[in-house]
């Protein structure tokens, strides 16, 4: 869910809203319709990110970094972004050279899809769920762009998400840990198995952060079946990124080993100093991002993780120097409990429902009344401001997404492109 809706959302969401009870995406008519709109005609090689949190800031860290990178011709790479979730709008969703997708090209886009699902009979195999019509109309959508590459951010798995539809030349790991277990299966292994599940024929390398032996086990089980390379990016590991709280650089890290790992696959040198241009540019609201709104300074960060969540906090209390309000949105498809916990040393909890098709039951047990979002939003603030104090806005992105649209933050450029490329 983004903040605003706009009228070409329609048909990237018409088969998942209209779907029968029972129904499940289907990866088969995701395929069919993608070769109706061209998705497959002449794919750019691909960067596909997967992970269980931080795969947003890997893939515009991969993105801006590629963006540095040259090409035949001597001029730096075109790169294609699809990502998810949007923020603002779902045209974030897709991006060339760091920019979204203009409002008109979103709705000439929107229309090529409706008429490419159209084209392709309906089966009892399934339907084309929101995800996967963004990865196949923002591929392709990139590719006509001129992308030279593209970097796909998974949205909800790897084997079972419409990323698996694309052979990846490298493949980019967040942390993995145990979420959606209805969907991914019962146990981490199964969920670190589906997210592997991308890693193809064309894979060359494997990048990822430290995980747990489990994990790390799987990892490299995958990469011994493919006979592709592992990197493995820690804590310590070089990066270009400064200023950077711990998670969040550890992520952009990731990022830029992928791109380094691609541009060497393709054969392509990166300037190391339009690189470090391109990522001194990158702007990432809602990963432990700072604001001031009349007055009051406000920290917005997308953590559903207990990791996560403590990681703000301890940012907040450095920026902000004390725990005084926060406005959390945590349903229950997440650690609800241990994720609140983090937030015990604050004065002041306000819990936020921000999602009307998830549910809120247990934040309500441990904190009484869940607040609509925008409400919890205003309330956090205005009593920020009647004290004095701040205020640190923290739970799932289609809640920053609210946030950052109460915020009025802009969102449409990810990156700057290396200074004197040329413009797509």
């Amino acid at each position: 869910m983004t903040a605003q809706h706009l009228p070409g959302d329609g048909p990237f969401f018409e088969e998942w809203r209209d779907k029968e009870p029972g129904a499940h995406r289907s990866l088969a008519r995701a395929r069919a319709v993608g070769a109706a709109l061209g998705t497959w005609d002449g794919t750019p090689p691909v960067l596909t990110v997967v992970g269980s949190k931080g795969k947003g800031t890997t893939a515009v860290h991969a993105a801006a970094t590629l963006s540095a990178a040259i090409v035949a011709g001597d001029r730096p790479a075109h790169v294609g972004l699809v990502s998810s979730p949007g923020l603002r709008t779902n045209r974030e969703r897709m991006r060339v050279d760091g920019r979204a997708i203009t409002p008109e090209d979103y709705e000439d886009l929107a229309q090529a899809l409706a008429r490419a699902r159209g084209s392709v009979p309906s089966t009892r195999d399934g339907y084309l769920s929101p995800t996967g019509a963004f990865t196949i109309a923002g591929a392709a959508w990139a590719a006509d762009r001129g992308s030279d590459v593209l970097v796909l951010e998974e949205g909800l798995g790897g084997r079972s998400d419409e990323v698996s539809l694309f052979d990846p030349q490298v493949v980019a790991v967040t942390r993995v840990f145990y979420e959606h277990g209805d969907l991914l299966g019962p146990t981490l292994g199964d969920v670190a198995r589906d997210l592997l599940g991308v890693v193809g024929p064309a894979t060359r390398t494997i990048v990822t952060v430290e995980q747990d032996a489990e994990v790390t086990a799987i990892v490299e089980e995958t990469a011994a079946r493919f006979g592709t390379s592992v990197v493995t990016v820690t804590a310590d590991s070089p990066t270009a990124t400064t200023g950077l709280p711990p998670i969040t650089r550890l992520n952009a890290a990731l990022g830029e080993a992928a791109a380094h790992a691609m541009a060497a696959v393709l054969g392509w040198p990166v300037d190391d100093a339009a690189a470090t241009a391109a990522l001194a540019s990158v702007r990432i609201p809602g990963r432990m991002s700072r604001h001031v709104l009349d007055g009051v300074p406000v920290m917005a960060d997308g953590a559903i993780s207990p990791e996560g969540v403590a990681a703000a906090v301890t940012e907040y209390l450095g920026w902000h120097g004390r725990l005084d309000t926060v406005v959390a949105s945590f349903p229950d498809t997440k650690d609800v409990a241990a994720c609140f916990a983090e937030l015990r040393g604050f004065d002041r909890v306000i819990p936020a429902r921000a999602d009307d098709y998830l549910k809120f039951s247990r934040a309500e047990d441990l904190h009484g009344e869940v607040l609509d979002a925008r409400t919890a939003i205003g309330h956090g603030m205005e009593v920020a401001r009647a004290e004095g104090g701040g205020c640190l806005l923290i739970g799932t992105q289609s809640y920053m997404g609210l946030v950052l649209d109460a915020l009025d933050v802009g969102t449409d450029t990810a990156f700057e492109r290396p200074p004197g490329a040329p413009a797509n």
